[in-house]
């Protein structure tokens, strides 16, 4: 766990951009799990950035605000404080496991991690042991597709993804 916060883990989610999928994922969690500490940050940022408007409708819908978020770069000070880093898509976890080798083993892909949970091969929001991740699927499977800029229903698609995988992990 860590050394930050004795006691509670620190999840950190990571897509793209860190405007989409992360921050949706990181203000959702804390909504459903607050005993766990979770933070989100980006692959590549463009700038400085709120949640995107079609995402933020998304948390308004389910009651969770998205006030003070700021998108944020995936370094190596802020990895050090993750416990467990959950990407959106396998290219994100390949971009994090081929930046930063040191943190493959705790560095997981939110549906198939999801489906280890829900499985009882690994408790929530701890790193999954090699022998216990699950056979490789398409893509396509595996990924939650990037809206930005797509529009309000593919939002309301990827935060469904990421719902459904959420509420999996924490058996709810």
């Amino acid at each position: 766990m860590s050394g930050e916060h004795p006691g509670r883990a620190t999840v950190m989610f990571v897509c793209t951009g860190n405007t989409c999928r992360s921050p949706f994922a990181e203000r959702l969690a804390t909504h459903l799990d607050p005993a766990t500490r979770f933070t989100s940050t980006g692959t590549h940022l463009l700038a400085d950035l709120g949640i995107d408007p079609a995402m933020a409708d998304c948390l308004g819908r389910l009651g969770i605000e998205d006030a003070g978020f700021r998108s944020r770069r995936l370094d190596a000070a802020l990895l050090a404080e993750a416990d467990l880093v959950v990407c959106m898509t396998r290219s994100h976890r390949a971009w994090v496991n081929g930046t930063f080798p040191a943190a493959a083993a705790r560095t997981v892909v939110l549906k198939p991690y999801a489906q280890l949970v829900e499985s009882g091969a690994v408790a929530p929001w701890h790193p999954p042991v090699a022998a216990s991740e699950p056979e490789s699927s398409p893509g396509w499977l595996d990924d939650v597709a990037d809206p930005y800029r797509l529009g309000r229903d593919e939002a309301q698609r990827a935060a469904d993804e990421i719902e459904a995988a959420l509420r999996r992990i924490l058996g709810r």
